[in-house]
């Protein structure tokens, strides 16, 4: 029998992208068995859209769970709801080649975790697995569970794909380069608003302090990260006391292990529950 696949699309505030994502993995050349959106609560018309959609199904979030929450209520809505037999992994900025699908297919199994070759929209090139195609079998979902929501943003991807699932629990994950895909979003100087300073030198810190093995080159490449950072804030930023600040902050807490949804990205405390309901 065919292998079903369930597809997770998670989105925020980028409704044309998001069209051109959902137009992409509906006319490929294997087609998926459910087509989910997880919206992680857009404001810009998104839920409107996906209304009017009936190809999909939707699972709206009443806050913004971050890509950390959002991938880990897509993960668990196909391992809970559905017999899927794979689950395709991707933002709403990926954008893959018709037989990208295919090609992962043919080289994976119910332990082999496949990820295509991404090109930047700057060209360069992306060789480690991500959210941007990954295609996980669902033992392997059943075996290593989901992506940490604490996490919020910023290295979850890492946490779970090479972390827990590649180095821990010793499943292949191999590189496919002939299934391709663009990952369409490019950084740029001053790309950063201040709140990512702060989820990304904290879950940077937590991550090679807490989770990886603690060796002397692994304390290296942490002061390394750090430095980098901060030189980036000094030299490239604007509005570098704000950002400094919430950098410092982010210090703090991940060598406390303060992890979570701990700030707003625009700012203050969140206070909010998290509630959220699936719509075919």
């Amino acid at each position: 029998m065919k292998p079903k696949i369930g597809v997770v699309i998670l989105t925020l505030n980028r409704l044309k992208l998001l069209k051109i994502t959902i137009c992409k993995v509906l006319s490929q050349t294997y087609q998926p068995a459910e087509v989910l959106v997880v919206d992680n609560y857009s404001m810009d018309g998104t839920r409107e859209y996906l209304e009017g959609e009936d190809r999909v199904t939707k699972l709206y979030l009443d806050e913004n769970l971050g890509p950390a929450g959002g991938f880990h209520e897509g993960i668990k809505y196909f391992a809970e709801k559905t017999d899927v037999d794979y689950v395709w992994l991707m933002d709403d900025d990926f954008f893959p080649f018709r037989d990208c699908l295919e090609i992962l297919l043919e080289h994976s199994d119910e332990r082999t975790v496949a990820f295509p070759y991404i090109r930047e929209k700057d060209f360069a090139s992306r060789r480690m697995p991500g959210w941007w195609g990954v295609l996980i079998p669902m033992p392997v979902i059943r075996h290593v569970g989901y992506p940490r929501s604490d996490f919020f943003f910023w290295s979850e991807d890492t946490e779970y794909l090479q972390e827990r699932i590649r180095d821990r629990y010793k499943y292949p994950c191999v590189w496919i380069p002939r299934a391709k895909g663009v990952h369409f979003t490019k950084r740029v100087t001053g790309y950063r608003q201040p709140w990512r300073y702060y989820y990304e030198v904290r879950n940077m810190l937590y991550m090679r302090l807490y989770v990886k093995e603690r060796t002397a080159l692994r304390a290296y490449k942490l002061v390394r990260s750090w430095a980098k950072l901060f030189g980036a804030i000094v030299i490239k930023e604007d509005n570098k006391l704000e950002k400094m600040e919430w950098f410092l902050r982010g210090t703090v807490h991940g060598v406390s292990k303060k992890i979570g949804k701990t700030i707003e990205p625009h700012g203050g405390k969140d206070k909010s529950s998290t509630y959220y309901k699936v719509t075919r």
